[in-house]
């Protein structure tokens, strides 16, 4: 689930969504897509990720880039610099926040 959170966090634009097949595309590795589309169905139930008819994305607000980098923090090993580089609108003083 986290590679699928770092993926949208990375590779998504302005809060647009990316569709769910290159999102299953982007974070398979050794998984097949069956699996990791069952991981993906149970990352849409974190808070700060939303779908639509276009795909599925982190919505470009503070709060829930917040809600998104302190879940990272928490559930990877990602060095919070990394974090904070990548999730654009994250107040200037987290993870202090």
């Amino acid at each position: 689930m986290a590679r699928i959170v770092w993926k949208l966090a990375r590779n998504h634009t302005w809060g647009q969504p990316i569709p769910e097949e290159d999102v299953i595309a982007l974070a398979t590795k050794d998984e097949d897509r069956d699996e990791m589309r069952a991981t993906l169905d149970t990352a849409l139930e974190l808070s700060f990720l939303s779908s639509g008819p276009h795909g599925v994305y982190i919505p470009n607000g503070q709060a829930k880039h917040e809600e998104a980098a302190n879940w990272l923090r928490e559930n990877t090993e990602l060095r919070e610099y990394k974090i904070k580089a990548t999730l654009s609108r994250l107040p200037s003083e987290w993870p202090n926040s």
